[in-house]
Formats: structure tokens, C-alpha cells, sequence
């Protein structure tokens, strides 16, 4: 018996099974680490983006609540400021109005004082033409002369009698 049989080394599955060993070697020393350590460097670079994105939401989160309150305090202010215009513009309203009332009082007295003055001047100018009058009448009835003195204190007789 032979010591060493070397015919299965004719075989093509022989060849074929060592080709297959030795290209898994060389693949597990050369490219094996080369791949995990394009993974390992993908997996780190994606935990990277998710904390990167995590301090992104915290951050857009803590920017929306300052600008919430900014807009509630904006708001307040613009309450406010609308309250205080319309204050001011009920009081300008409100000295507005006295200022009118007072000029139509001022309005009224002065008419009323108008109407006041042309009545008494209605009054004296009667008064003096009812004074001709009865001197008139009686110059015809007296065919005398009357002075005006006279003619005067008769009238005014005639009126306070007529007027009361």
C-alpha cells in the first residue's frame, strides 16, 4: 500500500474546495476587515446624524417655545396698547364734546342776549312811534302843540296801563 495516494489531486472538486479555502482566507484577513470597518464607520456616522437631529429637534423645540411667548407678550403689548389708544381717544372724545356743549351754551346766551336786545329795541322804537302817534292825535283833537316832555310822560302812562 502506497503510502501517499495523490490521485484525488486530479480531481476537479478537489481544486475547486481549495481555491474556495483559500479565497475565504484571504477574504477573511483583507476584505472582511475593510468591510466592517466601512460599517462600523456607516453606523457610527448614522448614530452621529440621529444625536446630531436629536439636539436639533431639542434646539427647534426650545427656539419655538421662545418665540410662542415672544408673540404672547407681543400680543399683550399690542392689548395694551390698543386699550391705551382707546382711552385716549374717548377722553379726546369726551373734551371734545364739553368743548362743543360749552360753544353752543356760549351760542345760546349770546343769541338769547341778541333776541333779548332787538325785543327791547322792537319795544323802545313802538313805544316811540305810538309816542307820534298819540301826539299826532292829540294835536288834531287838541289842535294844540304838545312838547315831546310831555308827550313822553303820556305814553308811558298809556303803556303801563295797556301792559298791565
Amino acid at each position: 500500500m502506497e503510502l501517499f495516494v495523490l490521485d484525488y489531486l486530479h480531481s476537479q472538486y478537489f481544486w475547486t474546495t481549495v481555491a474556495f479555502v483559500i479565497l475565504l482566507g484571504i477574504m477573511w484577513r483583507f476584505v472582511v476587515p475593510s468591510v466592517l470597518g466601512v460599517l462600523d464607520a456607516r453606523a457610527a456616522q448614522i448614530a452621529s446624524d440621529l444625536d446630531t437631529a436629536e439636539r436639533s429637534r431639542v434646539q427647534a423645540e426650545g427656539t419655538l417655545a421662545e418665540y410662542a411667548a415672544q408673540l404672547a407678550q407681543a400680543k399683550k403689548e399690542a392689548a395694551e396698547i390698543v386699550s391705551k389708544a382707546r382711552a385716549e381717544s374717548e377722553a379726546l372724545a369726551n373734551e371734545r364734546i364739553r368743548q362743543v356743549e360749552a360753544e353752543l351754551a356760549r351760542k345760546a346766551e349770546d343769541a338769547r342776549k341778541s333776541i333779548e336786545a332787538a325785543r327791547d329795541e322792537a319795544l323802545r322804537s313802538v313805544q316811540k312811534d305810538v309816542a307820534e302817534i298819540a301826539v299826532l292825535v292829540a294835536e288834531k283833537l287838541l289842535e294844540t302843540s304838545v312838547d315831546g316832555k310831555v308827550a313822553a310822560q303820556l305814553t308811558d302812562k298809556a303803556l303801563a296801563k295797556g301792559l298791565n
